[in-house]
């Protein structure tokens, strides 16, 4: 090879070498979304439909989003969409608990973004087998009378609140759309959209105060166990079965319960309920 061809052959090979550290500088200067944090169903009392709203922050310079629902951690259904929410009403009509995933994707061919990594699952909503069938027909009002009472052989309203010493529903007026009901098994709470809690703790919107449900949905008393601490519902309270908070005398014994409602970690329970320090 001759030296003009060499040369000519150098300056070749150093504008291909120039030109791909070009590229992967280039590579390295896409920018990675942000991942999405902040996620949750919605929780407006005053729409029954909006229960099955996921809703999640906006993510800066994304340009869309892609949205996966999960019932009992196995995909039903992947949406893209370029608003921070999505109603999932028309993909959740079967029974069970359901969690959404977001991620926010880069415009295609974007030469700056790339898409960021799925977030992590939001907290689950139950949805009935009432709910669910009130999903798939597309009612625009939902008229279920789905509750561990009704499955029961019906429940009768009892008014807003379990305890003896409340106000009842006036006999005459018409039936509530949601409130306490009451039967053979126990009470259990049914809101407006037909659904009730199951499993969980929940806060009575007329008092304000919580109560736990059992996986049947009806209320429980006594000392729980949730996550590690004890919490103590008391049957006899005003209201009944509302989760104590403060200093309360139980069984003759002082017992002091934090603003959470869980008791003191040094508290030492009554003989059947495993120590709250353990």
């Amino acid at each position: 090879m001759g030296f003009r061809n060499l040369g000519k052959w150098m300056a070749v090979m150093s504008a291909a070498i120039v030109m791909s550290a070009a590229a992967v500088m280039n590579v390295w200067a896409v920018e990675k979304l942000d991942k999405v944090t902040e996620l949750y169903w919605n929780e407006d009392d005053d729409n029954d439909d909006k229960r099955t709203e996921a809703i999640w922050e906006e993510i800066e310079d994304a340009y869309e989003y892609e949205v996966a629902l999960y019932r009992e951690g196995k995909r039903v259904k992947t949406v893209p969409t370029k608003k921070t929410k999505y109603n999932f009403k028309k993909y959740m009509v079967e029974e069970g608990d359901y969690t959404f995933k977001v991620r926010a994707m880069a415009k295609a061919k974007s030469k700056k973004f790339s898409n960021s990594s799925w977030s992590s699952e939001s907290e689950p909503i139950y949805i009935s087998e009432g709910r669910a069938e009130y999903n798939k027909e597309g009612k625009k009002k939902d008229t279920s009378k789905e509750g561990p009472g009704v499955s029961n052989g019906g429940g009768t309203s009892s008014g807003m609140n379990p305890a003896s010493n409340h106000p009842s529903a006036n006999p005459s007026s018409a039936v509530i759309p949601q409130g306490w009901l009451k039967d053979s098994t126990g009470w259990w709470y049914r809101r407006s959209d037909g659904t009730f809690p199951v499993n969980e703790w929940f806060q009575d919107p007329a008092d304000g105060r919580y109560y736990m449900f059992d996986g049947q949905g009806y209320m429980r008393t006594g000392w729980i166990s949730w996550e590690g601490r004890y919490y103590y519902c008391d049957p006899e309270g005003s209201p009944s079965g509302a989760m104590a908070t403060g200093d309360v005398v139980i069984g003759q014994k002082l017992y002091h319960f934090d603003d959470s409602g869980a008791v003191s970690q040094d508290a030492v329970l009554p003989e059947g309920v495993v120590s709250a320090g353990s």
